[in-house]
């Protein structure tokens, strides 16, 4: 009875840290490469139908500059995000399908 409580309760500590090494922190520089400032940054899953909440750490991003954050929360089974950047020229523009499980940088561009 004791043996098949000990090797239960290793099971169950098994399953809980290989659920918490699914569920993954990233850290992330983005380059504005765009030739314009960026006023709003938004990232979201691929197949989701909202955009979040901004990411920019400030009100803008000038040209050439690069800006770091931690993206929490990264599933290894859902890779693909799009990125939604707006400019000061007022027009949007999209990245689809950025793979944010094997990248460390990316570089926003028009």
């Amino acid at each position: 009875m004791k043996r098949t409580l000990l090797i239960f309760s290793a099971v169950i500590c098994l399953f809980i840290m290989g659920q918490s090494v699914n569920a993954q922190n990233q850290n992330f520089s983005m380059v504005n490469n765009t030739g314009m400032i960026l006023v709003d940054v938004f990232i979201s899953p691929s197949a989701a139908d909202n955009w979040g909440s901004d990411v920019i750490p400030k009100d803008m991003i000038l040209d050439g500059e690069t800006f770091d954050f931690t993206f929490t929360g990264i599933d290894p089974e859902h890779c693909s995000w799009d990125i939604l950047f707006t400019a000061d020229d007022g027009n949007k523009y999209y990245m689809r399908g950025v793979d944010l499980c094997s990248i460390t940088t990316i570089t926003l561009s028009k």
